[in-house]
């Protein structure tokens, strides 16, 4: 029988209560973060997991039932951005993982914590070790604190990267939709590079595919102009941030043409269909303010990125991808994989699964067993305490 725990763990505030980046006062005054801890009842061990994602809520993650049950405790952690992608500044969710870290070590007996990162979580988590390892950070892109060099984390034991992406960035840059013109009006687009026009079909002639990476580019370029340009003209009149939106994010010719970077997945993406996700609300990068975006979507200034950071890492990693995901492809995690020091990395694709495992019951063991397989290979498999309970 498993229980589940409420951790309610406190944090620095960082540039939350003097930044007004979060409309709670609860949040700003009384800076916690939460964790859902799972594990089957009454028991203890000296090693387990924290999930986190920047922004997710990852209280009932899909994972954690199915790891906890196997003996591995695991905490769904939720940054102080939990539900809240439009303000994320990932320097701040590092301060809220050291938090948890210690939180566990000493709240709970952990010896060992593996520091787990679900799709956006692998790039931060990478950032995070790379960062209680080799601190290099002074500011944020915006040039606020925290100071890593002068503000210790306390390093995870492992690396585990589910499904992850290279970084946040990355996607937002081969996702973006290279046909609007206008920022300020989205309908005024370039026809010739609309994906989604009546007469495009896939497969998509390679020269033109080129050309529409290379637009991809320039838009995101033109984005991050702006966004550099506006906070040094707000930031001379005393205005320390601002809101604003980017348009048509979900663009990328590879959820309809599967012959560019071919792997198991089908036609799609991780939100739906395409077209529809490309003019909805939700999706990634679509509200952001000018400091998050530089700390986030920026492929210029955004620290959050694994391809940098875990060349830096000195502890087992632990990567799972999913051949048939329609978010983070197959080419990412190669590439993620490639980046790392070879001698710490274990592969460990699931053929066939998605992004969240939906009507795909049988990935759940799957998972778990690979989980649990490479811990003992690592020597991070959980143990009671001395006397204590297993």
């Amino acid at each position: 029988m498993l229980e589940e725990l409420l951790q309610a763990i406190p944090i620095e505030a960082g540039t939350t209560q003097s930044g007004l980046e979060l409309h709670s006062g609860i949040a700003r005054l009384y800076p916690r973060v939460y964790g859902n801890l799972v594990r089957i009842a009454g028991s203890r061990a000296t090693t387990g997991i924290i999930m986190v994602h920047p922004m997710s809520n990852f209280h009932g993650h899909h994972l954690l039932q199915p790891i906890a049950t196997s003996g591995i405790p695991i905490i769904g952690l939720n940054t102080r951005y939990a539900g809240n992608d439009a303000v994320v500044i990932l320097e701040n969710c590092l301060l809220d993982i050291d938090a948890a870290i210690r939180w566990v070590r000493e709240r709970h007996g952990w010896q060992k914590v593996i520091l787990c990162g679900f799709s956006g979580g692998g790039p931060l988590v990478s950032l995070y070790q790379r960062q209680a390892e080799n601190p290099t950070i002074t500011a944020t892109p915006a040039g606020d604190p925290p100071d890593f060099t002068k503000t210790p984390l306390a390093p995870a034991d492992a690396l585990l990267l589910i499904a992850a992406s290279p970084s946040r960035s990355q996607l937002y840059q081969e996702f973006i939709d290279p046909s609007v013109i206008d920022e300020q009006d989205p309908d005024r687009r370039d026809p010739e590079f609309d994906l989604y026009a009546a007469c495009r079909e896939p497969p998509y002639d390679r020269a033109w595919l080129a050309e529409y990476r290379l637009r991809q580019k320039a838009r995101l370029q033109r984005i991050e102009d702006f966004v550099v340009a506006e906070l040094k003209r707000l930031t001379a009149m005393g205005i320390r941030d601002r809101a604003f939106i980017t348009h048509r994010t979900v663009a990328d010719p590879r959820f309809l043409d599967l012959t560019i970077d071919p792997d198991d997945r089908a036609v799609g993406t991780i939100w739906g269909d395409p077209r529809a996700a490309n003019e909805a609300p939700g999706p990634m990068g679509r509200f952001s303010t000018l400091r998050s975006w530089l700390s986030t979507w920026s492929p210029t200034y955004s620290n959050g990125d694994s391809l940098k950071n875990l060349p830096h890492v000195s502890v087992p990693i632990g990567m799972m991808p999913m051949t048939a995901d329609q978010g983070t492809m197959m080419v990412h995690g190669r590439a993620i994989r490639d980046a790392a020091p070879a001698h710490l990395v274990d592969f460990f694709p699931l053929k066939g699964m998605t992004h969240y495992f939906h009507g795909q019951p049988e990935a759940f063991a799957m998972a778990v067993e690979a989980i649990q397989s490479w811990m003992e290979r690592w020597g991070l498999e959980p143990r009671a305490p001395e006397g204590g309970q297993p």
